[in-house]
């Protein structure tokens, strides 16, 4: 048996996706470890009941976290909008393959190897699956794998005995591989090569970014919710049966757990506040640390409260979706007052795009 001394954790904001996988693996190959000081699985997460206790501030989970906040929002992954039908649009195609969250996109992959600074090598021949795992684990290289007919899109391999495939503890994530890996589960492998210089900038991620939500923006992501869910209007609540309206909210609320990783986008950017802890959180990776510089400041703080608020009234439809009476016939009213509340989410990714835009300007003066 071989197995890599890999104890990285996974953050528990995504199940074994790509980037919640490349995170580990990226912070293994860098030896970026935090010393542990206590057990390092919080047991109010593990009974899947977080108490907001702070325990994990001091824990492994919070490097990998940042840093797994970081990945997620310079590949553009957390300014993703979707559509009120659900179809994926040109962005989501760029950077996710198979769902919402897995960021597994060939383009996105690439882009990651390459903001992170390591050669790649995709694997899709079965017959030769274990002959490579077994070289790259004997090279000190985890390998990630993209897997079929599980319940994660993603895994890590850090062993093998035989033709059997050991994987780490993935109890931190949202959701591990179930079944457990074995060669027939798995769909292709990305084997990391040597350590090279950098592809792509902080520059480079912005500019990414910068295209992920101007296409949203101009789309009209928002806009279709807004028709959906008014008061008035032909095809608005207004118009439609309890039942009708019960799904539209659904839908709308649904969109609200997607929106939650301007929570991810922003905590990258509040590493530079004044006051905070982490300021050399990024410093190892990449050109990030130029973030630090005063004159982004004020576009930082823009990005904080913004963000902060889009998060909060993402809360507050999840929380009204619980709560409305759709047989009431005053329930189709909630419209009007749903459409301001889209409207200032709409308004807050235009305001972030703008705050982008003004770091890339600076950044190229």
């Amino acid at each position: 048996m071989t197995k890599l001394d890999f104890t990285i954790p996974f953050s528990g904001f995504a199940s074994t996706t790509f980037i919640n996988c490349f995170t580990s693996v990226y912070m293994y190959l860098e030896d970026m470890r935090q010393e542990d000081k206590g057990v390092t699985c919080c047991s109010q997460w593990e009974n899947g009941q977080c108490s907001s206790c702070g325990n994990c501030a001091t824990k492994p989970h919070a490097m990998q976290e940042r840093c797994f906040f970081l990945f997620d929002t310079i590949c553009g992954h957390s300014s993703l909008r979707c559509a009120y039908d659900g179809v994926p649009g040109e962005m989501e195609r760029l950077i996710n393959a198979d769902d919402f969250y897995d960021g597994g996109a060939a383009d996105n992959i690439e882009f990651l190897f390459g903001f992170g600074g390591y050669d790649y090598q995709a694997v899709t021949d079965t017959a030769v699956f274990m002959e490579r795992i077994a070289a790259s684990i004997d090279r000190n290289k985890p390998v990630i794998a993209k897997l079929k007919g599980n319940s994660v899109p993603f895994a890590v391999i850090t062993g093998y005995d035989g033709d059997e495939i050991i994987c780490p503890d993935f109890r931190c994530a949202q959701k591990s591989p179930e079944p457990a890996v074995t060669p027939a589960c798995i769909d292709s492998l990305y084997l990391i090569g040597d350590r090279v210089a950098p592809k792509y900038t902080l520059a480079d991620g912005l500019k990414r970014i910068e295209r992920v939500m101007d296409y949203c923006l101009r789309e009209g992501m928002w806009d279709g919710y807004m028709k959906k869910i008014g008061t008035y209007g032909p095809d608005s609540l207004g118009a439609d049966e309890p039942e009708g309206r019960k799904a539209r909210m659904k839908r709308l609320a649904e969109t609200m757990w997607h929106t939650f990783d301007s929570h991810n986008f922003a905590e990258v950017f509040r590493t530079y506040l004044p006051g905070s802890l982490n300021k050399d959180a990024y410093d190892s990776i990449n050109d990030v640390k130029k973030l630090a510089d005063p004159a982004f400041g004020e576009s930082i703080h823009t990005i904080n409260w913004r963000y902060g608020y889009t998060h909060d009234l993402a809360w507050s439809i999840i929380g009204l979706d619980e709560c409305i009476d759709w047989n009431d016939w005053k329930s189709h009213y909630y419209g009007d007052m749903l459409q301001v509340v889209i409207g200032k989410l709409k308004e807050n990714d235009g305001a972030v795009l703008e705050c982008v835009r003004s770091i890339i300007k600076l950044l190229e003066e």
